[in-house]
């Protein structure tokens, strides 16, 4: 299989995901891959033959998909005689409301070691109507308050273009918080105009006297 045909094959796996839920399950890997997702992307060495399979294949991967703890890891590997290439790793949700005032943080590790720079991998929130993204690849704290309420997928993956298998995406400790918006510098400035005018202003009945 070529370069070419391998890089082809990355929409197939992010086409995968289904229905939204509320909220992410099982975010910090306590109850294994309980309610995640994965897809696969294989070539198998004896026949040459490849496909795409998608659902519960952590066990029937145990060299693409390891846990630690809190984290996960990705690696693309070689399995009975298949190259596992592409991995994909994603859990359909919809973020919970907010109250008034407050903003929704995501906050999470990455750490990515790939052979060569034809090869890549990605962290990201898609929004499974309009297909926007907001890219996570660099891990941190991210301000998810505008996703609130849309039907999303957050999706982890990694995959090999070089032949050359072992690249590994690590993904964890995912914590979500919320926090108080602060006021704009603007109003801030509005309402201590307002102080000033009303401290200012002459008190009722005041009388001059010349």
């Amino acid at each position: 299989m070529n370069k070419t045909l391998r890089r082809c094959l990355l929409p197939i796996l992010l086409g995968c995901s289904g229905m939204a839920q509320a909220s992410l399950l099982n975010a910090d890997f306590s109850q294994g891959y309980q309610h995640w997702q994965a897809a696969v992307s294989w070539t198998d060495l004896q026949d040459g033959s490849s496909a795409t399979e998608s659902g519960d294949l952590f066990s029937t991967y145990p060299a693409a998909f390891s846990q630690s703890g809190s984290s996960v890891t990705l690696s693309t590997a070689l399995q009975a005689q298949r190259e596992l290439w592409s991995l994909l790793m994603y859990q359909d949700l919809q973020l919970n409301t907010v109250g008034a005032g407050k903003a929704l943080w995501l906050q999470l590790d990455i750490q990515a070691v790939l052979s060569s720079t034809d090869d890549f991998y990605f962290a990201q929130l898609r929004d499974l109507d309009s297909n926007d993204v907001l890219d996570l690849s660099a891990g941190g704290r991210f301000d998810l308050t505008a996703w609130i309420g849309r039907n999303l997928t957050l999706e982890f993956g990694v995959q090999d273009n070089d032949f050359v298998l072992g690249d590994t995406l690590t993904f964890g400790q995912l914590q979500f918080d919320t926090q108080d918006v602060p006021a704009p510098a603007s109003l801030l400035l509005v309402c201590s105009a307002l102080l000033l005018l009303r401290r200012s202003a002459p008190t009722k009945g005041a009388q001059h006297h010349g």
